[in-house]
């Protein structure tokens, strides 16, 4: 397989694994999923400029930053949270195989195929670690944000003024002309 069928498949592939994710779970953790991957964007680019790792080669339009930062990165944290939220050992536990994994397996292999030189897996893996705990805090905070909101949100069943009765003691007076 080439390396441009490869990058492309990282693409696209987990964008599809979202059709089996119910739409009210995509709408809790998107917010998560972008900010993760702001976060490993900076990482990224704080890497290229230590010369930790660089891209070697890349799918069109993207030139520095590789294709699977808006795939892997947005949409793992989201399926991650969505089966490991509220047990905080769990999450750290599998995100802490799954960094292990992604570091000490996959960059090196992809540095084999030469798609980028890479030669910082004990750094990657302790960015993506500290990631996976501002992300978790991050979805703590949305949750107190949207349950502030449920609290804050007004009835349904107001009405406007104009649609309450009159007392019945009020007296209708025909207006001066």
């Amino acid at each position: 397989m080439s390396n441009q069928v490869l990058l492309w498949l990282m693409l696209f592939f987990p964008w599809l694994t979202l059709f089996f994710m119910p739409k009210e779970d995509i709408k809790r953790y998107i917010s998560v999923g972008f900010l993760s991957t702001i976060l490993c964007i900076i990482v990224y680019e704080t890497g290229i400029r230590n010369m930790w790792w660089a891209t070697r080669e890349n799918i069109y339009p993207f030139v520095e930053i590789l294709a699977f930062f808006f795939s892997f990165f947005l949409i793992i944290p989201m399926w991650l949270l969505k089966y490991t939220y509220g047990r905080l050992g769990l999450y750290l536990t599998v995100d802490t195989i799954l960094n292990a994994v992604f570091a000490f397996t996959i960059l090196p292999w992809l540095g084999t195929r030469g798609i980028l030189d890479y030669n910082a897996s004990l750094i990657a893996f302790i960015f993506e670690s500290i990631i996976a705990i501002i992300l978790y805090k991050f979805q703590i905070w949305q949750e107190g944000i949207y349950v502030l909101s449920e609290i804050k949100s007004f009835s349904h069943n107001l009405q406007p003024a104009v649609t309450n009765p009159l007392p019945n003691d009020h007296e209708t007076k025909p207006e001066n002309k």
